[in-house]
């Protein structure tokens, strides 16, 4: 049963969205879940990508590396450490800008994560099973496929609408819920090109479907409200925070300076 303050918290939060947010070029995110735009990354510069995920993977003085129990899911935190010749080419600032106008807040600092995903028996996919990244808050993320991603290649997956109307899905989805172990209703998976981006509304009900074949590269691009967030991701994933370079990470407010 969710508690009288799981409502508090889902009303407070839409109430704060229509004062402030649903905004600037992502307000489409008040009526999709998610919306693709193809190629919004070259096939040359996604293969470049894939090399560096690799190069630095297999780095054995790197501290930014998070892996599974599996070893099927490993991911490089802040990764545009390691791209600096091709981080403009994501449009970091611009997508910051977008995000903030359709949440109505101020992102105060930021982390590229990327992984690569490989076939393991039992594996559960990227973030380990369905989840909503917030039960309360929207929450944006943009992820760029840097491989071909079928149906068999762990594909990220939602739940179409679940990021709206959260009272009215309690009975079946309870309020507060962060992790869900079984999904009785369809899930969309993102089946797409290299170079694909997909933007989202992640406080839907989502996650990576297992991959079965091939290896699954992405870039996710992360936005927090706290300048000491990226510390505190890294400390989560049981990595020392105190290899964090807030060169990059920091950001101030800024006007939308570009659309989709």
């Amino acid at each position: 049963m969710s508690s009288p303050l799981s409502y508090v918290k889902v009303v407070a939060s839409e109430g704060y969205m229509r004062l402030f947010g649903n905004r600037g070029p992502f307000r489409f995110l008040s009526n999709q879940t998610a919306k693709l735009f193809p190629a919004a990354l070259g096939d040359e510069l996604c293969s470049d990508l894939v090399s560096v995920i690799d190069e630095t993977i297999n780095d054995p003085n790197n501290g930014r590396i998070w892996q599974d129990e599996l070893n099927s899911d490993v991911r490089i935190l802040q990764f545009e450490k390691d791209i600096p010749d091709h981080i403009d080419q994501f449009g970091i600032e611009d997508h910051i800008a977008n995000i903030d106008a359709f949440l109505g807040s101020t992102t105060r600092s930021w982390m590229l994560m990327a992984n690569r995903l490989t076939p393991r028996p039992g594996n559960l996919g990227s973030g380990g099973g369905f989840h909503r990244d917030s039960p309360f808050s929207h929450q944006v993320k943009c992820i760029w496929y840097l491989s071909d991603v079928g149906p068999e290649n762990g594909p990220f997956g939602y739940v179409d609408g679940t990021d709206k109307n959260l009272v009215g899905q309690n009975r079946q989805f309870p309020l507060g819920q962060y992790r869900f172990e079984t999904i009785d209703q369809p899930v969309t998976e993102v089946v797409a090109p290299a170079g694909t981006l997909l933007v989202c509304d992640t406080r839907c009900i989502h996650g990576g479907v297992p991959i079965r074949e091939g290896h699954r590269y992405a870039v996710t691009l992360y936005t927090f409200r706290e300048s000491n967030d990226v510390e505190s991701m890294f400390a989560k994933s049981g990595l020392d925070p105190a290899i964090v370079s807030q060169a990059g990470s920091s950001i101030e407010a800024r006007s939308i300076s570009r659309t989709l």
